[in-house]
């Protein structure tokens, strides 16, 4: 009899195993994340916070800036550890990074098994099986993504993000956002009611998209944002509505009266104006100038009593003068802006302004960065002691255990990017509106108690 020598390969269950997901960068990742979440759960899987645990770890990762590629590559080198430490067998990093930098990551991030981009998860299973079988995987580009409404909510339970649109057109010379995304692409009007619909029950529905303010344009040849912020404002679940990022040459007359008269749009906006000056914002290829900004600025808060106004400013830009960066703080002063983030310029390779001349050192940039946050924290300093002796509603986050009182927000305050409202109580729920007396403020936070507290 002769004998003959011979394989068995045995397929992994890969059904059988425990998820995790780390989901850096934005909240329009996260919203992704999410997503994959539910894919993931929808095929019978288990699905776990405990990394110590988990036997397939994904990493959601953002490539927007330097500083966010290397905290995505340092997130993949410290989470491998745990394939000696715990349970874990493979990593899967999805998102921005493999979806523009695949030829740079595959080879180096040797810690990584699977790589996918951005449309890729309808092969995320195909993939990992792939990686089983056979070892490490790119399939970035391969997959055709289609939307799907269904989430996983990582947010606390009663607010939740909703990203209407995915790309940019607009192609800012500092951003890498077209190159990794693509060009803008909304959502059908019916797919996100649907999806904010299958949300449960959301104290607050925040509008997000590289650029709230352009939706529709490319499926239904007009701007359809008003539109879709009626529809949503007609479910019964949703019980308010914030906006993000909307671009000030596209906020016209339709989604100012919006915000006036719908009771369920919280009276606040996200404009990233990015600079005040005519000369940097052309260079940067930001439509609209100085005095169109201060003039929608006015016709806002005209328009929409005590609407509040937040945004964002780059600091450093190639060439930017001193007097320009003065200028810019002059014009914070005259915008009362309620908040403000500022950023020192990142040089992004792939982007128009990379090869500018001009660059400037990194400590004056960090430099500039200071002191237009000195300038804003007395603005909002300002803003938020008018408040002091007056009751606001109170959107209730959680318990801060330290400091032995609740937390929430005020209408003017997004999560996580604003100040809170910390405030004593005898007894609060998340997610429940309160009327609290504010007592005091710092140029971040207020702080307050409601009627019913009485100090012991």
């Amino acid at each position: 009899m002769n004998l003959h020598a011979f394989t068995v390969t045995w397929m992994t269950d890969i059904k059988a195993k425990i998820y995790g997901v780390i989901s850096l960068g934005c909240d329009k990742n996260r919203v992704d994340s999410e997503k994959l979440l539910a894919l993931i759960r929808s095929n019978g899987c288990k699905i776990s916070n405990d990394i110590e645990e988990v036997n397939v770890l994904v990493v959601n990762t953002c490539a927007f800036l330097g500083s966010a590629r290397k905290e995505a590559v340092e997130t993949v080198i410290d989470c491998a550890r745990y394939r000696a430490e715990g349970k874990l067998e493979k990593i899967v990093v999805t998102g921005c990074l493999p979806q523009a930098f695949i030829s740079e990551v595959f080879p180096a991030l040797t810690e990584a098994d699977v790589f996918l981009g951005i449309n890729d998860y309808d092969d995320f299973f195909k993939a990992l099986q792939a990686s089983y079988d056979g070892g490490r995987v790119d399939m970035v580009g391969k997959g055709g993504c289609a939307f799907s409404s269904a989430r996983v909510l990582t947010t606390p339970c009663h607010y939740a993000y909703l990203k209407i649109a995915d790309g940019c057109n607009n192609c800012c010379t500092y951003c890498l956002i077209p190159k990794i995304r693509g060009r803008y692409k909304s959502y059908p009007v019916e797919d996100l009611v649907k999806e904010a619909a299958e949300l449960g029950e959301i104290s607050e529905l925040i509008l997000v998209a590289q650029d709230v303010t352009r939706y529709g344009e490319d499926i239904y040849g007009e701007r359809k944002l008003v539109k879709l912020i009626k529809a949503l404002s007609a479910l019964s679940n949703i019980r308010s509505i914030r906006l993000l990022y909307c671009y000030p040459d596209a906020i016209d007359d339709g989604l100012i009266e919006e915000l006036r008269d719908n009771p369920k749009l919280i009276k606040y906006i996200d404009i990233p104006l990015q600079h005040s000056e005519d000369r940097v914002l052309k260079l940067m290829n930001r439509k609209g100038s100085r005095a169109e900004y201060l003039a929608l600025l006015e016709k806002l808060k005209r328009r929409v009593p005590g609407i509040a106004v937040r945004s964002t400013f780059i600091c450093g830009f190639p060439t930017e003068t001193e007097e320009e960066s003065e200028n810019l703080a002059n014009f914070l002063r005259s915008a009362g802006l309620t908040n403000c983030g500022f950023f020192a310029y990142s040089r992004e390779p792939r982007t128009g302004a990379y090869n500018l001349k001009g660059q400037i050192p990194t400590r004056e940039k960090n430099k500039r960065v200071k002191r237009m946050y000195a300038v804003q924290s007395e603005i909002s300093r300002g803003y938020l002691n008018s408040f002091i002796g007056k009751t606001l509603r109170v959107l209730c986050d959680g318990i801060d255990y330290e400091r032995g009182c609740f937390y929430g927000r005020a209408y003017f305050q997004a999560p996580e990017i604003d100040g809170k409202v910390y405030f004593n109580c005898p007894d609060a729920v998340q997610g429940e509106y309160y009327d609290v007396q504010i007592t005091s403020a710092d140029s971040y936070d207020l702080f307050g108690r409601t009627a019913g507290y009485c100090e012991e």
